[in-house]
């Protein structure tokens, strides 16, 4: 009966708190006010009444006794209207002290219970009051391991999850009694206290509340338990649900309203439809995680009508955010489906620093909350079948943050060790910052919660603050305005470099084997800043590597063939991969320094192809090759077909009917993703991208291109006389993906007339089967025809020559902001640009034949800015950058007509 009484009273006070004085329903914003009006004059009246007590006491502020204002007026733009300067904060208060035990607890506060409970290393639950006062303790089984400490969202119950032990549940109305879940359901009787044991069959890795008062735990077996408390009915995933997680549940999520529910674990991303009626036989989203890599699925959080969800996934300050979108996907056996499709995808960068929190700010607009201080916003545009994406990047504070929160008042909490800022995401502007109590020497924040009124950080040493927050006004998340180009460009501004100082490291002459003669195969060369070793294959076909005291360390002699490929993987740097024309792709560990092993054919066992050393099956011709980030090598084939190897796995998948080219593949492209990785390739007038992990898949989605009939990005310059598309086709010389993956750059000519060179930007929609043209680039007589395209983000650098001079562009994939270009006069160039590149750091590099000898021009994105030089002792043929390693700065190797290859550090 007073558990009833109880409810009742919670239910009826959260009825009456929405309703105005007239009986009718108040706006979530007047609610919010007299809410807080009601906290703060209950605090105010407390603090008030313990003046004369210990240190613990907090000083009444006479601005918390002013009422909250009226909401700001409604605005079309952007921009900040003056506002008057927020209430000052009151004094921290510590509601727990620091203590040897204390350090790494569980804590969680009930904001309508007023209660903080605590479990510490001894495994002790402690209830204290918002004064800092002990209410009451409950031993746990002292050999667990707690995992989650939690108060349901009206403060009826606090759950302590044990690794080992299950759930525990101490009810405010009984607080002298503990009920435990025992596996499949909860004991039959209340424990007390003293009775508490251990239930290791019960192997839980996490749990989480829902909104609706429903509690999960994910277990270690895939399997979870749901335990409702309005019904006190359980449900247990290998009973009442189908399909469940090959790994243990490492984080979950509800929808807001309580009836679907996402569960991740190490590489699988599962959402049910209502738990009424769920299904879980199908994997809504998958990591590209390599084996023997940790990293997983470890944090989701829905977006506030459900239709959007965020998930974090990697290893430690590498983790990437994935945004999906959330989707009916028809009827399984079981039950309804959901399907989730990669939206978007936001990645550590030394601009962003670590991607510390991910908030949401209604059902499409997402903040990024970043160690350095940065606050990235992105906002979506659903249409029909498909989502643009509009993203802006704001300067907050200063660099070490560690957590951020969505206060009550709609701004963002954004904690330091030292202070919290309150940033108005409106009006893109930080309001005030609310200093925090020294801490000693080595203690830094670990957590953030908040209440209407109040702001709880914990320590590592232990202690828990409440600190006061200052009167603000409410901030309406449905105002906010994402997408302002100049902030973009200060965002990469933060990514520049500095001033070059070239250092030789490396450089090995035509005599000493890099030589390049006349009317036979050019020099070829790469360098791995890892291993510090450069590789080169001669016009006489022999393939060498030198170490960085430039002693031999592989000569071998190669099938007379073309080199069209020539890398070390960019994964680990230690792979080597070279593709010959007719002849197929050798293969060299550098870290082991062992043999060269020759791929020249797949044979086919047991429904699965294998690398074989004979070409009795299949002859391998490659064309073109690339390497992906996560060590995977594409080779395409003169026949339209493409093979990939794992470097990390040695498997080797090949292309199906629906992945072959009619035409020779001509180049080709991985989109670097842990959430939607992808291959694309090109052969003439077509291009494919195919979606997948096992294998590469490519359901509809080849793209037959013709050349565009008039430039989609409003101011490109046109070739005069340009020729019109040929019936034959486009001839593709390069792809890229863009570096959040949504955009890809082609390199494109009519096969008729191959010097007619132009850049076409895609935009990839509808799940990578549609390609939307965005921007078109064509060169003149003047600024030359582009040969090489590069991406620095989503900033594409374009580098174009004539016979005498050259340029380089940059461009957006939208129109609208500034895009800087070198030099004013194409004229003005040194000589005739041979080649450039592009560092992922933003270092540009663009090299001039100058009479016999040469000269390398350095550059900084975003404005294109000079940073030095280095002058060659001959043409330049060829040039790589590499990003900064543990080992180094910048890289920059250089091959030259007449032979040779130097290695620069800048």
């Amino acid at each position: 009966e007073v558990w009833g009484l109880a409810l009742c009273a919670i239910s009826m006070s959260q009825k009456t708190s929405l309703l105005g004085s007239d009986g009718e329903s108040s706006t979530p914003e007047s609610a919010y006010k007299a809410r807080l009006a009601r906290a703060r004059s209950a605090n105010l009246n407390r603090r008030q009444s313990r003046t004369d007590s210990s240190s613990s006491a907090l000083s009444p502020e006479s601005s918390l006794q002013s009422s909250p204002s009226a909401p700001p007026p409604a605005r079309s733009a952007s921009k900040e209207t003056p506002r008057p300067p927020p209430a000052a904060a009151g004094a921290a208060f510590e509601l727990l002290a620091a203590g040897e035990g204390h350090a790494g607890a569980y804590w969680s506060y009930s904001e309508p219970r007023g209660m903080l409970g605590v479990v510490d290393r001894s495994q002790l639950l402690r209830i204290i009051d918002k004064t800092g006062q002990l209410l009451y303790r409950v031993q746990l089984p002292a050999e667990g391991t707690t995992i989650f400490l939690g108060w349901e969202k009206s403060g009826a119950v606090l759950a302590a999850v044990q690794r080992l032990g299950g759930a525990f549940l101490w009810f405010p109305a009984r607080p002298e009694n503990v009920q435990q879940w025992e596996g499949m359901q909860f004991s039959t009787k209340v424990l007390k206290n003293s009775l508490v044991k251990r239930n290791s069959h019960f192997d839980t890795c996490f749990a989480c509340w829902s909104d609706a008062g429903k509690l999960m735990l994910g277990l270690a077996d895939g399997n979870f338990a749901i335990w409702d408390l309005g019904s006190n009915e359980t449900f247990m995933s290998r009973t009442h649900f189908p399909g469940k997680h090959r790994n243990a549940i490492t984080c979950g999520a509800w929808t807001p309203d309580g009836t679907s529910l996402a569960l991740g674990s190490a590489t699988q991303l599962k959402v049910s439809a209502p738990i009424a009626n769920a299904s879980w036989e199908g994997t809504a989203a998958k990591l590209d995680l390599a084996a023997g890599v940790s990293g997983g699925f470890q944090k989701v959080s829905f977006s506030s009508d459900g239709r959007m969800l965020a998930a974090f996934a990697g290893s430690s300050v590498f983790r990437s955010l994935g945004i999906y979108s959330v989707k009916e996907g028809g009827v399984a056996k079981n039950g309804a489906m959901r399907v989730l499709t990669p939206v978007g995808e936001v990645k550590p960068s030394p601009s962003l620093g670590s991607l510390q929190a991910a908030l949401w700010l209604g059902p499409f607009t997402l903040a990024v909350v970043c160690a350095t201080g940065r606050v990235k916003l992105l906002q979506y545009l659903r249409h029909e079948d498909f989502f643009t994406l509009t993203e802006e990047s704001c300067a907050v504070t200063e660099a070490g943050v560690v957590t951020a929160a969505v206060l009550a008042t709609g701004h963002v909490a954004i904690a330091h060790s030292s202070k919290v800022a309150l940033w108005d995401p409106v009006g893109k502007r930080t309001v005030q910052e609310v200093a925090l109590p020294k801490a000693p020497k080595d203690v830094r924040l670990t957590a953030l919660e908040h209440t209407p009124d109040l702001l709880l950080v914990s320590r590592s040493d232990g202690s828990v603050l409440s600190q006061p927050l200052p009167l603000l006004e409410y901030v309406d998340h449905q105002r906010v305005v994402v997408g302002d180009a100049d902030a973009a460009a200060s965002e990469e501004a933060a990514a520049g470099v500095g001033p070059v100082q070239p250092t030789l490291l490396l450089e090995v002459s035509a005599a000493e084997g890099a030589s390049s003669r006349p009317n036979m195969t050019p020099l070829a060369h790469c360098y791995s800043p890892t291993l510090r070793k450069l590789a080169v294959v001669n016009s006489d076909s022999k393939l060498l590597v030198f170490g960085a005291d430039k002693a031999v360390l592989l000569q071998n002699p190669l099938p007379l063939a073309a080199c069209v490929y020539l890398r070390f993987d960019p994964r680990s740097g230690k792979n080597l991969a070279v593709a010959l024309r007719g002849s197929g792709v050798a293969l060299w560990n550098g870290e082991t320094s062992g043999n060269l092993n020759m791929w020249t054919g797949m044979t086919r066992e047991g429904g699965l192809f294998k690398r074989s050393s004979s070409a009795k099956q299949k002859d391998f011709d490659p064309t073109t090759a690339c390497w992906s980030m996560a060590g995977q090598l594409a080779v395409g084939m003169q026949d339209g077909s493409f093979a990939v190897w794992d470097s990390v796995s040695s498997q080797v998948s090949t292309s199906g009917r629906s992945g072959k080219h009619s035409s020779p593949v001509t180049a080709g492209d991985w989109r670097t993703s842990l959430f939607a990785p992808a291959l694309a390739l090109a052969s003439t007038s077509t291009i494919k991208v195919s979606r997948g992990f096992e294998a590469a898949e490519w359901g509809s989605t080849a793209l037959k291109l013709k050349l565009p009939k008039r430039s989609a990005g409003g101011s490109m310059k046109s070739l005069p006389g340009r020729a019109k598309a040929d019936v034959e086709g486009l001839h593709f010389s390069a792809l890229k993906f863009s570096g959040g993956g949504r955009h890809l750059a082609v390199l494109a000519a009519p096969t008729s007339a191959p010097r007619l060179t132009q850049v076409i930007l895609y935009e990839i929609q509808a799940e990578s089967e549609a390609l939307v043209a965005s921007r078109e680039y064509v060169g003149d007589g003047v600024g030359g025809a582009p040969f090489e395209v590069c991406w620095s983000g989503e900033l594409l650098v374009i580098f174009s020559r004539t016979d005498s001079g050259g340029s380089i562009r940059t461009i957006r994939s939208m129109p609208g902001a500034v895009e800087p270009s070198w030099p004013p006069d194409p004229r003005d160039a040194p000589g005739r640009m041979t080649c450039g590149g592009l560092s992922p750091r933003g270092l540009v590099a663009a090299a001039f034949a100058c009479g016999e000898r040469g000269e390398v021009l350095l550059f900084g994105l975003p404005a294109l800015e000079p940073l030095g030089k280095i002058s060659t002792p001959g043409v330049p043929s060829d040039l790589q950058l590499h990003a900064p390693t543990e080992a180094s700065r910048h890289t920059l190797s250089v091959a030259f007509d007449g032979g040779g290859v130097q290695v620069w550090e800048v």
